[in-house]
This record gives C-alpha cells, structure tokens and sequence, in this order.
C-alpha cells in the first residue's frame, strides 16, 4: 500500500513511479486505469493528470488482487480468459492508445462512420467497447476517413478538442500507405503524377518516391509516404506507367474483392506539441496475394548516390535561335554537292 504526500507539481504517473516507487509504468499505468489510486479520497482514472504539492496519493495493491475487474497487463489487451468488462477483447486490432488518442486497424468492408444509425460501422463498434472497457471516456469522435473497401489505422480523439486539432492539420501529418498494383514498375524509383493546387486552375506536377516491397509474374507490392488524399492523382501516374492499383475503379481487376490500400503508418501532432506514430503490419491478404513474390536487390550506396547526382543535375535543351538568327545547319545545295571521295563499297568477301 502506498499512502504519500506529492512534493512538488508532478503527474500521477510520475509520482507512483518515482516517489510511490512502483517498479515500471506499466504496472502504475494498470493500477491507475483499474480505479485503485485516489488523490485527495477522489478515484482518478488519467495517468496523466496533474498533481500539486501537498495532495495526499494513495494506492492499495491489496484491493487490486482482490478486485473481480483487475485489468490486463496491457492497456488495450485484446483477448484473455478474464470475462469482465474492463478486459473485454476490442472488436479490431488497437495498435496505439493513450490518453488522449486511440488507434485501431479499420478491416476493409467496414464503413467507417455514418449517420445513419442503423448502418454498423467500425467507429459505432468501437464506441461500444469504449463505454465498457473505458469508462472514464465519455466524449469519443472519429479522426481520419478510410473508404469502405480499403483498411489501415483510424484514430478515434478522447475529447473534441484532440479531435478538432488533428482534423484541421490532417493533410499535413505523415502517412504511410501499401499500395498493391497489377503491373510492374523499375525497382525503388518515383512516380509521376499531376494534382491540382488549391485555388487555382493550374496543375502541378508531383513526384511520388516509393518502395518495392514484393513483386510477383502478376502484381506489385510498394510502399508510398502519402495519404488518402494523394490516391486520385497517383493512380493516373500509375496508368501512365501502365499499372492499376486493385480493387480500385470499376474497371480494375479485383482479385481480393478488396482494394489495394492499406494506410500502415500515421505520425500525427497533438494540440500541445505531442507527437503520436501509429503502424501496422502488411494485411494479411496482401502477402497471400504476394506469396512466392520476390523482393528487388538492395541498390549500393554508390548507386543511390549516382542516382541523387543525376537528379540533381538540370536538364539540358538545345537552344533555340532567335528572330533573324539562322540555324548553323548546311544548306540543301550544300549536303546534295558531290564530293571528289569516291563512295565507299562493302564486299561479301574477307
């Protein structure tokens, strides 16, 4: 048991583990989420919350063992043999949670949110776990939009001011997506795109680096550092280059009755600076799709170094003359005036 008085302005988290002398913050973390820490007689369930000098802190492990609703090592465990209701398995995969922030691996053939009620959603899902497994969240909004037939990680903000923020600066965040392709494209390379710029008419031409992850005789594996966002213009690149990303219009082929798009990676920034990265593994149907493909040779560093020299360098036109300046070409009487060199003659013979 643990009965202390802070010292000084601190976190609660801070304070179990330096002063309480809680060995890890995992175990102060599950202590504090299971209700069985109070400050100042009043349970607080947020690791992160404030204390000031002099508020009193006490934890009693004994109630902790003796407690039917002991949580799970970890915060967002998924399974386990406990049936109560703080322990209860997510409905998707979570792969980052905090305070503030929760992200979970949206499956592809979810909607993610509607308005319709009636409609089942990921984020309603979600939601319904939360207010049992997570009590203490009483205001949960959705973050980013994933499109019914593709997956990757949805955020989903504790409080409307996380959720405000990062929709505002959504575009700006780092992300990652899969993109598998029907085709084949060089190893490691860059596809070119144009996208319009915003408030005017003009279009600017892009430049989309990328990965080859796996190849097979049918499909390509690639990984690009772009969002959502970027897809409608990086698919008319990936046609001009003669690929299709799968599952993707009408007239793409389709062989996982799913798209070819898996947002993996999102780094995003909270309203204070915090800065929160989510990743996932490959789907699962992608590396099936992929089996027996190979991944492309390992570039040297002298041959990425060559190829950032001849990016690097500008390209060199011909100059065109000017009004008046004649090309220093000859002339017609010029190239068709016989010469005293007899033509030359090739024979069969050695």
């Amino acid at each position: 048991m643990i009965n202390m008085k802070v010292s000084a302005p601190t976190t609660l988290l801070e304070a179990l583990v330096g002063q309480g002398g809680l060995p890890t913050n995992t175990r102060a973390r599950k202590a504090i989420k299971g209700g069985f820490v109070t400050v100042n007689g009043e349970v607080i369930r947020i690791p992160s919350s404030e204390l000031k000098a002099g508020d009193a802190v006490v934890y009693d492990a004994g109630k902790e063992k003796e407690s039917p609703l002991k949580p799970a090592v970890k915060d967002f465990q998924l399974g386990g043999a406990s049936k109560s209701p703080l322990n209860a398995p997510a409905p998707f995969e979570v792969v980052y949670e905090d305070d503030f922030l929760l992200a979970y691996i949206k499956p592809a053939g979810w909607v993610f949110a509607s308005p319709n009620p009636k409609v089942k959603t990921s984020y309603t899902r979600m939601k319904d776990w939360m207010a049992q497994a997570r009590p203490e969240c009483t205001d949960v909004h959705f973050v980013n939009r994933i499109e019914k037939e593709s997956s990757g990680i949805c955020f989903i903000a504790k409080d409307l001011q996380w959720r405000v923020h990062l929709q505002t600066h959504w575009k700006r965040f780092e992300q990652g997506l899969y993109v598998v392709v029907e085709g084949h494209l060089p190893a490691d390379d860059e596809v070119f795109a144009f996208r319009d710029v915003e408030g005017s008419k003009k279009r600017e031409r892009v430049a989309y680096p990328y990965r080859t992850m796996r190849a097979t005789t049918t499909h390509t594996m690639l990984k690009f550092e772009v969002g959502f966002e970027d897809i409608p213009a990086l698919m008319s690149g990936l046609r001009r280059a003669q690929c299709m990303i799968i599952g993707k219009g009408e007239s793409a082929p389709n062989p996982l009755d799913r798209s070819g798009l898996h947002l993996y990676r999102a780094v995003v920034e909270g309203p204070n600076g915090e800065q929160v990265e989510a990743k996932t593994r490959v789907p699962r149907e992608f590396l099936n799709l992929m089996k027996g493909g190979k991944g492309p040779r390992a570039r040297s560093k002298a041959e990425l170094a060559a190829d950032q020299r001849k990016s690097a360098q500008p390209a060199t036109r011909e100059r065109r003359p000017e009004r008046g300046e004649q090309r220093n070409r000859p002339s017609a009487s010029k190239r068709n005036r016989p010469t005293d060199q007899a033509p030359r003659r090739f024979s069969d013979k050695p």
